[in-house]
């Protein structure tokens, strides 16, 4: 591959770019900086580009294509000034003008208008960091330029802050106090004491020791308790100690708040000052019902319902909750039933309808519908006082902003929580002092294997360290500590799955959350699963190694030609496969041409301008001569690219050295026409054997033990002789042996004596194998390895004739054996016989003698061998 190096669309359009038009000059006439800062670009994950030279000539990677969008591929090799004309003002020239200086500049938050896929602007943020580029003499050349977008982050915190304003607002203009609890109720995390009680920011333990009196500590946990029996509303009026040392009283109402998974996760309430209520009811406990609840109440209606006569009455703060012109007469309770929503009608129903006992309460919120007030929610709280629970007493108030913001801040961790379970990264804030865990999205437990309920239990960090492989906690944790210092970090690292116990990768961006101080509180991040991106990298890894490997050990010679500079790389086994030492000459296609055969070369010349023209592929057998005149045969193969013009641009290919499958495939013929003849031969001896078999045979079934036999004796010798190599022999001992082996345990009474490895004619092994096979069979059948006490002995030695032929002398003896009757027929057909004595001598040019001797057969033979034959 031709430099720069490179994967990628931008990689491959920078190397086919014509530099040696623009003032950087053709790539090969690159300076080494210049070139090792456009691969080091290229390598760069996240969208960066490079300005070289006075021009500010333009060139970036793939990741910055989503950034140039409809200006890319023109933007490459243009000075930026006309590629970014609308964006290049005095502020960019008066940076990069101190990039030139030598220092290198950093800005967070750059907001430009790009044009987005439809074709609109749209404004984006990044954050910038240029770096001075120097050539070899020290001076700055170019200027290097990373870009991280931040602009759903921008995005994301500028709603949050404004939402978090109007949470302020609503605290500060609303008449409640308002509080915050952690799920346990075992610390109190926000207190707006509203002048009343010390404000409390940050989570404390002790608060019932701080604000409740000792008397009051018993109904205060009981009422815990009840609430977390459900989860259902806290609710209770208590005494609080106030900061001057006096006691007061509050109406404190907490509703839980449950997580997406329906798990509670902190409480949320109000407290409302009714010490002037509480102090009244003591001075004046008989007075007057209403008048006592409209005093005591500060902001609340007083209202009085009559059931039997189905009127109303109310003071004028209760009129004007409802929308309606203040009276001293009774109103009808239809009147004020058709104000409330159709739920709120059937609540007021339900319980006026039904059975009341003296002192029972109403306390229930409701929604009005019609009037000058609909859209308000008002809370009711009554009950039945006396032995008439027909009458009932009671106080309205306002609590249309307290929903309001219950409903905003709903909708948000709502929002949230959508988000963060679509996403399949892990979302999370955690507190930047202590590190435990603020919030944590479902996502979590996909990742890291833990649920939420899990990672927000003990200590929140040690646990999540211990999920991170040793070797990678190091370079976590200093991510970590960079991000509490206010910088955003992005670390890789491993973990060990919890559900599987596989190893992950995983990849933290992880950024700082300030406060209006500017101090970091908090910090946010987002984990993603890398494995599949990892594995990737590693697998190409592994597969350009075995590539390496394979090209290395299987001898393949590459070559890459770019044809329109006509510039050739050789691989080094390329080189010694034509014969050159690597880099003894310049690769050229005349150099590739030189070392041909003259007999080949205008074979190659041919098919290779039909692969220039015609677009087909390369593919020839030639012979390579080489300085020493060996010859070696080549396979090549080449295939080359074109241009849109339908040009040719560049060819790769590859060579490999084939002269020893050649000189096999030559051996191999030799071999067939080899195998044709001994067939033909083979055939011949069956044949005979057929023939001789069925005159000696007095009926079928004899035939074909004879002529069976006598093929399984071919059959050995044939399975001897295809183990052979072209220059083996076999031997007479392992002809032997293997005669031998086919006497089932008969061959205990033979005795043997002789050299071994006297290797014998391949002419002479079939019918020399075929006489051993009759003398074997006539002595199991009819001679010494029938008899009881019968012996065989066989010896062979090898003497050299006066010619200088060796030859092989075989003695052959049967003792022990119970002969007929001199002059009587002898046993056996007389094949045997008549194989040695004849054809042997025939065939072979053997020399034989077969007597029949008063203790058994003695055969006598004689024939020539390789000259090779003894050692």
């Amino acid at each position: 591959m031709t430099r720069p190096h490179g994967t990628g669309d931008m990689a491959e359009r920078i190397r086919a770019f014509d530099w040696s038009a623009t003032a950087l000059g053709a790539t090969a006439d690159w300076s080494a900086e210049l070139m090792s800062a456009v691969e080091m670009m290229l390598a760069m994950p996240r969208p960066a580009t490079l300005l070289w030279g006075d021009a500010l000539l333009q060139l970036y990677n793939d990741a910055y294509i989503e950034i140039a969008r409809d200006r890319h591929p023109a933007l490459l090799g243009r000075p930026v000034r006309e590629g970014w004309r609308e964006i290049f003002n005095e502020e960019v020239a008066e940076r990069l003008a101190t990039v030139w200086s030598g220092q290198a500049v950093q800005v967070e938050g750059r907001e430009v208008a790009l044009r987005d896929a439809d074709g609109s602007f749209q404004p984006r943020t990044f954050d910038l960091a240029w770096i001075p580029v120097r050539d070899a003499a020290g001076s700055v050349a170019g200027a290097l330029q990373q870009l991280v977008e931040v602009t759903d982050h921008r995005r994301a915190t500028a709603q949050l802050r404004d939402s978090e304003a109007q949470l302020r607002m609503m605290v500060t203009t609303g008449s409640h106090m308002l509080f915050r609890m952690s799920a346990d109720w075992q610390a109190l995390l926000y207190l707006n004491g509203r002048d009343m009680l010390n404000d409390v920011a940050a989570p404390v333990a002790d608060w019932i020791e701080r604000f409740i009196p000792p008397e009051d500590r018993g109904a205060v946990f009981a009422a815990m308790a009840a609430a977390l029996d459900g989860p259902a509303m806290f609710e209770l009026e208590h005494r609080v100690r106030c900061p001057d040392g006096s006691i007061g009283w509050v109406a404190s109402r907490a509703l839980p708040v449950l997580d997406a998974e329906g798990r509670l996760t902190e409480w949320f309430g109000t407290a409302i000052d009714i010490t002037a209520r509480r102090t009244a009811e003591e001075v004046v406990r008989r007075s007057e019902e209403m008048r006592r609840i409209a005093l005591d109440g500060g902001g609340m209606g007083a209202w009085r319902i009559d059931m039997a006569r189905g009127e109303v009455r109310g003071d004028a703060r209760f009129s004007a909750l409802l929308g309606m012109p203040p009276s001293d007469e009774p109103r009808r309770t239809t009147d004020f039933l058709d104000r409330l929503s159709p739920a709120g009608r059937e609540i007021v129903n339900r319980f006026v309808t039904r059975r009341i006992l003296p002192g029972e309460e109403f306390d229930g919120e409701l929604e009005i519908v019609a009037g000058p007030t609909a859209g308000c929610w008002l809370r009711w709280r009554g009950r039945a006082d006396g032995p008439d629970t027909r009458i009932l007493h009671g106080v309205v108030f306002d609590v249309t902003e307290q929903r309001q913001a219950t409903e905003r801040l709903r909708e948000r961790e709502e929002m949230l929580r959508l988000f963060g379970e679509a996403s399949r990264d892990a979302l999370w804030i955690r507190d930047a002092r202590t590190l435990h865990w603020r919030y944590v999205t479902p996502a979590f437990r996909t990742i890291y294997g833990r649920s939420r309920r899990e990672v927000l239990t003990g200590n929140h960090y040690d646990n999540w360290l211990a999920l991170i492989l040793p070797e990678d906690r190091a370079q976590v944790e200093t991510a970590v500590a960079r991000v509490r210092g206010g910088e955003h970090a992005t670390v890789d690292y491993r973990i060990s799955c919890a559900v599987d116990g596989t190893t992950h990768w995983l990849r933290t961006t992880e950024f700082p959350i300030r406060d209006a101080a500017g101090q970091v509180v908090l910090i946010g991040g987002i984990t993603s699963d890398v494995t599949a991106s990892h594995h990737a990298r590693e697998a190409v890894a592994r597969s350009e190694e075995r590539l390496r490997n394979a090209v290395e050990v299987g001898g393949i010679g590459l070559w890459d030609w770019n044809v329109a500079t006509d510039e050739v790389h050789w691989s080094t086994e390329h080189f010694l496969l034509q014969g050159y030492p690597v880099g003894s000459v310049e690769p050229s296609y005349s150099a590739w041409l030189a070392r041909i055969h003259p007999d080949d070369r205008d074979e190659a010349e041919t098919l290779m301008a039909e692969a220039f023209g015609g677009g087909g592929t390369y593919v020839q057998e030639f012979r390579v001569v080489h300085p020493d005149a060996s010859i070696h045969w080549h396979s090549a193969r080449g295939r080359f690219f074109f241009d849109e013009a339908g040009q040719p641009v560049r060819m790769v290919g590859a060579i490999v050295d084939v002269t020893e499958r050649r000189a096999w495939a030559e051996r191999q013929q030799v071999m067939i026409a080899e195998l044709q003849h001994r067939t033909r031969n083979l055939i011949g001896v069956v044949q005979a054997l057929a023939d001789k078999c069925a005159r000696s045979s007095h009926d079928l079934a004899q035939f074909h033990q004879r002529f069976g036999d006598r093929l399984q004796a071919l059959v050995r010798v044939q399975g001897l002789l295809s183990r052979l190599s072209d220059s083996d022999r076999v031997t007479f001992d392992s002809l032997l042996d293997a005669e031998l082996a086919a006497l089932d345990g008969e061959a205990n009474a033979v005795t043997l004596a002789g050299p071994k490895g006297v290797r014998l004619r391949s002419s002479t092994v079939q019918t020399l194998a075929m006489a051993l096979h009759e003398l074997a069979t006539n002595a199991v059948k009819y001679g010494a390895l029938g008899a009881a006490g019968g012996c065989l002995s066989i010896s062979w030695e090898v003497a050299v004739a006066g010619d200088g032929t060796p030859w092989l002398h075989i003695d052959w003896r049967e003792t022990g054996v119970a002969m007929p009757p001199a002059g009587s027929t002898p046993l056996g057909s007389g094949e045997g016989r008549e194989l040695i004595e004849r054809a042997l001598p025939y065939q072979l040019g053997a020399k034989t003698s077969f007597v029949l001797g008063a203790e058994g057969v003695r055969c006598r033979i004689a024939i020539p061998i390789s000259r090779h034959g003894s050692h």
